[in-house]
C-alpha cells in the first residue's frame, strides 16, 4: 500500500471511499435488480449474519487501526531518543580537549544538518541517504578513537560512547520503522471481509430504495475512512502524517548557540 503516499490524503481519501461508495451502491442496484424485494430473505434471518459478519470486521479493523498508532507513537519515540543522545553526546564532547572537542561538535552538527535536509525527504519515498549514514560513523570513530589521559576524560567518553551507540541504535529502529508496513496477506483479508460484509447488505429487505442505497453507501464510506487512516499511519516517515524533524531543527538551533 505505500502507494497511498504518492497522492495528498485528500486524493487517497477520494479513491478509497468514493471507490469502495461506488462499488457499493452499483452492486446493490445489480442486486436490487435481479432480486425483485418480495422474494428477498426475512431481516430476522439477515440480521444475524449480518452482525457476526460486521463483528469481525470491526474487530480486525479496530486491532488494525491500535497497532498502527502504537507504532507510529514508538517510531517518534525512536526520533526522540535518538535525538536526545545526539544532544547529550554533543554536550559530553565539550569536555573534551582540543582538537578532539571541535572535530566531533562538526561531526555531529553535520550529521544533523544531513538528517534533516537530505535524509528525511528521501525517508519519504522509504530511501536511505548514505551520506548520513557515513556523517554518523565519522561522529561515533571520532569519539571511539580518543585516547583519555585522566579520569576525568575516561568518564566523559564512556558517557560519550553510550549516547553514541543510543543514537545510532535509535537510527537502525527509525529507519526499520519506514521499511516494515502492514504485510500484504492482512490488507487482502479486511478488504475482502469488508466486500462480504457490504454484500451481506444487499439482502436486507428494505422497500425503500433510497434509503438501502444510503445505508449501504455509508456503510462502505465509514469502512473506506478506516482503511485510509490505516494507510496513513502504516509507514510514519512517509506521506502527508510523516513525523516531522523538528527534535533535530532544534538540535542544530541549540548547537549553533553554543559556537565561541
Amino acid at each position: 500500500m505505500a502507494w497511498v503516499y504518492d497522492f495528498p490524503i485528500w486524493v487517497t481519501s477520494l479513491i478509497f471511499i468514493g471507490g469502495l461508495s461506488a462499488i457499493a451502491a452499483g452492486g446493490l442496484l445489480l442486486v436490487r435488480r435481479r432480486f425483485p424485494q418480495q422474494r428477498m430473505t426475512h431481516n430476522d434471518v439477515a440480521g444475524p449474519i449480518m452482525t457476526a459478519l460486521g463483528t469481525v470486521l470491526a474487530v480486525m479493523m479496530s486491532f488494525m487501526v491500535v497497532t498502527v498508532w502504537q507504532e507510529y507513537d514508538t517510531a517518534s519515540s525512536y526520533v526522540a531518543r535518538e535525538s536526545s543522545n545526539i544532544a547529550d553526546l554533543y554536550h559530553e564532547a565539550s569536555v573534551f580537549p582540543q582538537p578532539w572537542r571541535s572535530q566531533i561538535h562538526a561531526a555531529l552538527r553535520r550529521y544533523v544538518h544531513l538528517v534533516v535536509k537530505d535524509e528525511w525527504p528521501r525517508m519519504r519515498t522509504g530511501a536511505v541517504s548514505t551520506r548520513t549514514r557515513l556523517a554518523a560513523i565519522t561522529a561515533v570513530d571520532l569519539v571511539q578513537r580518543f585516547e583519555p589521559k585522566t579520569p576525568s576524560e575516561q568518564n566523559a567518553q564512556a558517557d560519550a560512547l553510550r549516547h553514541a551507540h543510543g543514537f545510532l541504535d535509535a537510527r537502525r529502529e527509525r529507519l526499520f520503522a519506514n521499511a516494515e508496513a502492514v504485510p500484504p496477506l492482512l490488507w487482502t483479508m479486511m478488504i475482502f471481509i469488508a466486500l462480504v460484509t457490504l454484500a451481506s447488505a444487499y439482502f436486507f429487505r428494505v422497500d425503500n430504495l433510497r434509503a438501502h442505497v444510503v445505508m449501504t453507501v455509508a456503510l462502505a464510506a465509514v469502512t473506506a475512512a478506516i482503511f485510509v487512516l490505516i494507510a496513513e499511519l502504516d509507514l510514519p516517515f512517509r506521506g502527508q502524517m510523516q513525523i516531522p524533524p523538528s527534535a533535530y531543527a532544534r538540535d542544530y538551533s541549540a548547537f549553533a548557540d553554543t559556537l565561541p
